[in-house]
C-alpha cells in the first residue's frame, strides 16, 4: 500500500520559486544536531474537502547520518491518518523547510495588509509605524501599485499575523526582525532592501 503523503523537496521548490520558498543553507543543514527542531512539508497524495494540499509539521531530530536524518514527529496530523505524534520520520537535508531558532519578534502580532497584496500573495513595500496596541506589530504591507484612492478605503485593508505573512513571503523574516522602518522588494537580488530616505508616516 502506497503512502498517502510525500515529503516536499524544498531545495527544488526554492530553485523554481526563490521568492516564496526559502530553503536553509548547506551550512545551516551541516550545523544541525540531535535535538534540533526542523519543519517538513507533508504533501498529500489525496484530495481534501477544503483543498488543503499539505501539512507543515515539526520533527525533533534523533539521528544524523550525513544528509540523512531521522526524528520524532511533534505534531498530531490533522489530515494524514497513518501518522501520529511521536512517529519516527526519515528525511533528507533537501526536505527541511525551516530550522527552529529563538524568535526575534512576536509572530502572533498583527500587521495591516492591503487586499491587493493578500490576493496577489506578494508584498513589495513594508512600512513600520508606532504600534497602536499590544497586539499590533506596527507593520503595514503593500503590493506596491495601490493608489491613494485605493488606500483611502478601509475596506481594502485587512489584519494578518506576521506568522501568516511568512507563509507566502518568507524573506520578510529579516525585515520583521529589523529596527528599520521601510523596505522594498528588489527583484534584481530577489530580496527586500532597506529604503534609507523615508519618513514613517505620522499617525
Amino acid at each position: 500500500m502506497s503512502a498517502s503523503y510525500y515529503l516536499q523537496d524544498i531545495r527544488k521548490e526554492a530553485s523554481l520559486h526563490p521568492r516564496h520558498f526559502l530553503a536553509p543553507s548547506p551550512e545551516e543543514i551541516a550545523s544541525l544536531q540531535v535535538g534540533n527542531m526542523v519543519r517538513l512539508f507533508f504533501v498529500f497524495n489525496f484530495q481534501t474537502a477544503d483543498n488543503c494540499r499539505a501539512e507543515r509539521m515539526w520533527v525533533e531530530i534523533s539521528e544524523i547520518n550525513g544528509e540523512t536524518f531521522k526524528g520524532y514527529l511533534t505534531n498530531q496530523p490533522h489530515y494524514i491518518q497513518e501518522l501520529h505524534k511521536g512517529d519516527v520520520i526519515s528525511f533528507t537535508g533537501s526536505q527541511i523547510a525551516t530550522i527552529l531558532v529563538a524568535p526575534q519578534f512576536d509572530e502572533n502580532k498583527k500587521a495591516i495588509i492591503t487586499l491587493r497584496a493578500l490576493e496577489k500573495g506578494e508584498i513589495n513595500w513594508a512600512l513600520c509605524a508606532e504600534p497602536d496596541n499590544p497586539e499590533d506589530s506596527g507593520w503595514q504591507l503593500f503590493h506596491g501599485d495601490e493608489d491613494d484612492a485605493y488606500l483611502g478605503n478601509p475596506d481594502h485593508a485587512a489584519l494578518i499575523s506576521l506568522a501568516e505573512v511568512l507563509h507566502f513571503e518568507p524573506r520578510l523574516e529579516s525585515v520583521f526582525a529589523s529596527e528599520h522602518a521601510a523596505f522594498e522588494w528588489d527583484p534584481s537580488i530577489n530580496d527586500f532592501v532597506a529604503v534609507q530616505d523615508f519618513d514613517t508616516p505620522e499617525e
